[in-house]
């Protein structure tokens, strides 16, 4: 981009940038709550996906353990690899393809998706933000497994 681009077209640049991306991205804050979103993410939030801004990402996403407390507090969220790595991201600290086995709600009962997790803090931003990238790893893990005779 040349210095004579204006923001309008800086702005533009980086949501096409944004939006090409293969894999669920989100900007979140320091509580993972989603403000904003990628077409590939927005694939996961259902009919409605702009209702999902300002929520934490365990209710969008219908994480088992955000079902009965909100997302972030129940015991097991202490663990959670997205939280964790969000939280490390908006200190400065990278996250790069972390494994995740989340447990999610689906329309036929919890389910566990491999993800491979990554966070990184977004610069310039009066709130510590986040770019939060979820990459579902099934077949990758598969064909681990299968390489092990498991």
């Amino acid at each position: 981009m040349t210095f004579e681009e204006t923001s309008g077209s800086a702005e533009r640049f980086w949501r096409a940038f944004f939006d090409a991306l293969p894999l669920p991205a989100f900007i979140v804050d320091e509580d993972v709550r989603i403000l904003d979103f990628n077409t590939e993410a927005g694939k996961l939030l259902g009919p409605a996906p702009k209702s999902s801004l300002w929520r934490r990402g365990g209710e969008v996403l219908h994480c088992v353990y955000a079902e009965r407390l909100g997302c972030g507090q129940s015991k097991p969220c202490q663990n959670c690899i997205i939280r964790n790595s969000v939280k490390a991201a908006t200190e400065g600290l990278d996250t790069r393809r972390k494994f995740y086995q989340a447990e999610l709600r689906g329309s036929r009962g919890a389910v566990s998706v491999n993800l491979f997790v990554t966070a990184r803090r977004l610069p310039d931003t009066r709130t510590p933000q986040a770019l939060l990238i979820l990459e579902n790893v099934k077949e990758t893990v598969r064909l681990y497994h299968q390489q092990l005779g498991l």
